[in-house]
């Protein structure tokens, strides 16, 4: 027989595989931004560029903290691509805009999410592509008997620039909490 906590525990790796993608409570410079430069990309005018593009990573995270703490699947989705894909460990991967909303509604119906989002890295490989590392903490409350579980995950996000906004491409994570 499967222990409530085992239950909870489950239901809070798949809230955090559909969620962690977790947004920013702390963006300082010297510990959070990682940015790959070629040798050319020592001008002014280049750092700026690339500290506006790191600023709208960080925005989009902060966008999905929120959303998922107000429960808006509306919010959460449209912050992804149309061909996003979920990875969350011991759960379907969803693939596709579609599973994406669908997963969310799931999780949203099931779990209430209280999350914080520290970004450890980001790093702009290109124009349109880059990856943020961060690491999330908080609860996660069964909404059918109000239980609560610790949660505390590692968290890595591919974002793809299109039309001109960063969007949540590509969502893994890992938990570091140790196993019951």
């Amino acid at each position: 027989m499967t222990s409530r906590r085992t239950v909870l525990r489950k239901s809070a790796a798949v809230a955090f595989g559909a969620t962690a993608l977790g947004a920013v409570a702390s963006a300082d410079p010297a510990e959070a931004q990682t940015m790959r430069q070629s040798p050319s990309s020592n001008s002014p005018r280049r750092d700026r560029f690339e500290a506006q593009q790191h600023a709208e990573i960080v925005g989009v995270l902060k966008s999905y903290e929120r959303a998922l703490a107000a429960s808006d699947v509306t919010g959460v989705v449209r912050l992804y691509t149309d061909d996003a894909v979920l990875l969350p460990p011991g759960a379907p991967t969803a693939v596709g805009i579609d599973a994406v909303r669908a997963t969310y509604t799931g999780i949203f119906q099931a779990l209430r999410l209280d999350l914080t989002f520290e970004v450890a890295e980001v790093n702009i490989v290109s124009s349109e592509w880059a990856f943020l590392r961060s690491a999330s903490t908080g609860t996660v409350t069964t909404l059918a008997d109000g239980a609560q579980l610790a949660s505390s995950n590692h968290e890595l996000f591919v974002l793809h620039r299109i039309h001109g906004c960063w969007k949540l491409a590509r969502y893994g994570f890992s938990s570091v909490l140790p196993t019951a």
